[in-house]
């Protein structure tokens, strides 16, 4: 494993591994990651990239190497009261460039959108070892991509993320969490129609699941009048029953990153019973120590635990899948034992813009040497 401490480096390893055709994986951590595990020839750690690099927080503006940590970031966003409002699970691991990677998100996603929202610019390592800027602090770009946006969610296969700049904002002075145990599927539509018609704006809402019904945790953030009027007017319209849980947080981190099985669902948030009944219920069901979590505003549910009966839990997520697809959403295995990943293609059905994403592929990686096959469609 290959561990550069600049993106010079990084650079020169690219360039000597394209000379040699050598397949190429990324990683912030001791493994390349990605749902597939595709074995490559080198592995290029970000591990030594772990600095930021320039921080104004009169600009609420960052700029980070792709190899620290979220919570690192955090943390030290926290000294200036400013925060990244990206916010995916186990944030002690996963590093910020791991987060672009893989389009990480987490409750904070309800209000602040995904990691496309909050970037601003972006530096790669090409797979011939060029290294390529695009959006803000441009200094070369390369024309006609938005390489930001671009890189959100490819898992390493068009470039190495070297450092990305995002906008910050201010950490909230006040939070208050509101939990309503109990609710089915239907109450948390009607749960988040209610909100939406009062023109309430929530950070965060998630509902986790106990194999039985859904507790549904809506965080309000910002100043401590507005908290309160907010909590307040949701409670008189709710009509609902509240716990005094302060948040569901450790059931949620459980769901996101629990067990040897981890499976993400993806449908309108419209059909959120169906997504339950679908994919959600016979998904745990037919994990042994198994979680889930819902993100009702989105449309997106994670389920995890262990494979205890592989036939079964092939047969759950291929009924799952096939839903999922037949209602225009998505079923991705983001982990999984070596018996799943073999029989279950973790992506699925490549989407209708393939054509687009393999003309990319072609642009940014001709020789197809950056964690070949490793993406959609073996792409």
């Amino acid at each position: 494993m290959h561990a550069p401490a600049s993106l010079e480096e990084a650079s020169g390893l690219l360039h000597e591994f394209a000379a040699k055709r050598r397949t190429v994986g990324f990683t912030g951590a001791d493994r390349s990651g990605g749902p597939l595990r595709v074995q490559v020839d080198e592995t290029v750690s970000t591990r030594a990239l772990a600095e930021i690099v320039e921080y104004v927080p009169t600009d609420q503006i960052v700029t980070v190497q792709a190899g620290m940590t979220v919570a690192r970031l955090q943390g030290a966003l926290r000294e200036h009261k400013q925060r990244l409002a990206l916010d995916p699970p186990a944030p002690e691991r996963t590093t910020i460039g791991g987060a672009v990677a893989s389009a990480g998100y987490g409750p904070l996603r309800t209000r602040y959108g995904t990691a496309r929202d909050v970037i601003v610019g972006m530096t790669i390592v090409r797979a011939d070892g060029t290294i390529a800027r695009g959006g803000g602090k441009v200094v070369k770009n390369v024309a006609g991509f938005d390489i930001p946006k671009l890189m959100v969610g490819t898992y390493g296969t068009l470039a190495m993320v070297g450092t990305i700049t995002f906008r910050l904002h201010p950490l909230p002075p006040a939070s208050s969490d509101v939990v309503f145990p109990a609710c089915d599927a239907a109450a948390l539509r009607s749960l988040c129609a209610t909100m939406t018609q009062a023109q309430l704006e929530p950070s965060a809402v998630y509902a986790t699941f106990d194999a039985t019904s859904y507790a549904c945790d809506v965080r309000f953030e910002g100043f401590p009048a507005g908290v309160a009027a907010q909590r307040e007017a949701l409670l008189a319209l709710a009509q609902r029953e509240r716990s005094e849980d302060a948040s569901l947080d450790d059931g949620h981190e459980a769901a996101r990153t629990a067990g040897d099985v981890q499976v993400k669902i993806t449908a309108a948030p419209s059909m959120l019973e169906d997504l339950h009944a679908r994919a959600v219920a016979p998904l745990y069901r037919a994990l042994g120590a198994a979680h889930a979590v819902v993100y009702p505003f989105v449309g997106a549910a994670f389920v995890s635990g262990d494979c205890t009966d592989v036939p079964r839990l092939l047969s759950a997520l291929a009924a799952a899948r096939a839903w999922a697809e037949s209602a225009g959403g998505t079923l991705v295995t983001t982990e999984a034992p070596a018996a799943i990943r073999d029989a279950f293609d973790p992506w699925g059905a490549p989407p209708p813009s393939f054509a687009l994403m393999r003309a990319l592929k072609e642009r940014f990686d001709p020789q197809r040497r950056l964690s070949p096959g490793g993406f959609v469609g073996g792409l």
